[in-house]
């Protein structure tokens, strides 16, 4: 067997970088040009606003201390989880078949796990960095209520 795994072809290197141009650019100008000061222009009025079950401050913070870790868990799971278990099943990375950007030379066993099992901690440590999230987020949200804000909008008023 080889000891090296195939790599892409110059051909299939282009056709990966224009794929995932197709998706990657509008999402860095729709995050640049509309998001960004979207979420400023919230921040700075989310005291402003009320959900019902929550204000927009509390929004703001349970999404940024809390949502965002878990959607980046979320997100590597779906995109690196069945490659991730099956190397650990396998025992063997690259899997057999996948294609590599540069020479990678094949490896078994515990060797070929260690990447796997790094991923998994980094994970629950995310799913951690989460849950101690909570409590950051309460004491923000706590400080932002004592704290002297600025007065709301008349056409925000009218939303609560």
């Amino acid at each position: 067997m080889n000891e090296y795994a195939p790599e892409y072809s110059k051909k299939e290197r282009v056709m990966i970088l224009l794929k995932h141009s197709v998706w990657a650019i509008p999402l860095f100008l729709w995050a640049q040009f509309w998001f960004l000061p979207w979420i400023k222009a919230f921040a700075d009025q989310s005291h402003c606003y009320d959900y019902g079950v929550m204000t927009g401050t509390e929004a703001l913070f349970y999404g940024l201390f809390v949502g965002m870790p878990l959607s980046l868990v979320l997100l590597v799971l779906l995109i690196e989880g069945p490659r991730t278990i099956k190397i650990i099943r396998l025992g063997q990375n690259p899997l057999p078949g996948e294609k590599v950007l540069k020479p990678t030379k094949y490896q078994y066993g515990t060797r070929a796990k260690l990447k796997p099992y790094g991923l998994m901690i980094i994970l629950v440590l995310l799913v951690a960095l989460s849950v101690r999230g909570i409590f950051w987020a309460n004491d923000i949200i706590a400080m932002a209520e004592q704290a002297d804000l600025p007065e709301c909008e008349p056409t925000i008023l009218l939303e609560r």
